[in-house]
């Protein structure tokens, strides 16, 4: 097995330190303890730079609050800006280590993946196939068994100081419990996905499953026999309770015929189209709603609008949404 050693001393270098603080401040430069940091950049990255390298550095606290855009509402815990330089000094170091050996069909929060090719390999997988397991796990982040983690790190990083970092990054949310990662953190997305890696290799390598693939704790096989996919249900459910001290969700996760269509991403995916899903829809209107409410009373709110109707068509174009799209700017720009 490949392992990795002096990878701390790649990550406390100025110039990777540089970096990743224009990596966490890119759109928030204007935020609050951003833009002081930025202000006093230099002196601050060597501040953070000799605590690294001396022991001293200590992660913050985080700040918790809720969003609810097209997904379900989530808890965000967001940590303090120092603290988001070093989550990405760390992943521009390591991340590329475990990313080159994740499986093709892995997508979520990966460099040329994405939900739009998820989505295409997903119906092309069902176009091939008569059924489908798909499977959901229970409260993913807040379930990830922080132990279990650093051992899958420990695997390929054979380096004490990045390893110690690690375990400060990890053991800085709910160290009394040991379970789950912060949804907020670069690191956590990273986290996540080298977790239900493990899952990944067991169902490609052990099950020998070739219709498989994951967005983050989402995850799909295809197959023509019921019976088999059945039996594969099981496997999972098994090898995750086992090996990860993880559960899936018993109404989310089954076996069905494909020409139901399968919800996936925001969408229902049928052999030659894909659906939006109403609820995804409503969430948008009202979102603008809000907004246009906002922007009444303070005349401020025009960016915003603009950022939310960009982000939901990016989302949107992926399914077939012309005539959707066309008949709700339509009923949004005579009803200002």
């Amino acid at each position: 097995m490949i392992t990795f050693k002096n990878l701390f001393a790649q990550i406390i270098t100025f110039q990777n330190l540089n970096k990743a603080c224009h990596e966490a401040a890119r759109g928030k430069k204007n935020k609050y303890g951003v833009a002081d940091f930025i202000l006093n950049k230099e002196k601050e990255i060597l501040r953070l730079q000799n605590e690294l390298e001396n022991g001293s550095y200590a992660p913050g606290g985080y700040h918790t609050f809720w969003i609810a855009e097209y997904a379900k509402k989530r808890e965000i815990s967001a940590a303090p800006f120092r603290d988001r330089v070093v989550h990405h000094a760390f992943c521009q170091i390591v991340e590329p280590i475990f990313d080159k050996r994740f499986v093709f069909h892995s997508f979520a929060c990966r460099i040329d993946k994405g939900t739009h090719k998820a989505l295409k390999v997903c119906q092309n997988y069902l176009r091939r196939n008569n059924f489908v397991f798909q499977g959901d796990i229970v409260k993913y982040f807040n379930n990830i068994d922080q132990d279990i983690l650093l051992g899958i790190l420990r695997k390929k990083i054979k380096d004490d100081k990045t390893m110690r970092l690690a375990e400060l990054i990890v053991f800085s949310w709910n160290k009394d419990t040991g379970k789950g990662v912060p949804i907020g953190n670069l690191t956590s997305q990273f986290f996540a996905n080298l977790y239900l890696n493990e899952l990944d290799y067991f169902v490609k390598f052990n099950l020998r499953e070739y219709f498989y693939l994951r967005y983050m704790d989402d995850f799909l096989i295809f197959g023509t026999d019921k019976k088999i996919l059945q039996a594969r249900q099981l496997q999972v459910t098994e090898y995750i309770s086992d090996k990860l001290k993880l559960a899936l969700h018993q109404k989310k996760t089954l076996v069905y015929f494909c020409s139901l269509g399968v919800p996936w991403l925001g969408f229902r995916i049928f052999n030659h189209y894909r659906r939006l899903k109403r609820a995804n829809i409503l969430r948008f209107l009202k979102k603008i709603r809000i907004l246009r409410k906002r922007s009444l009373r303070t005349g401020h709110e025009f960016e915003e609008i603009l950022k939310a109707v960009n982000r939901w068509i990016n989302h949107a174009e992926s399914g077939d949404t012309y005539c959707l799209r066309k008949k709700l700017f339509r009923g949004i720009i005579l009803n200002k």
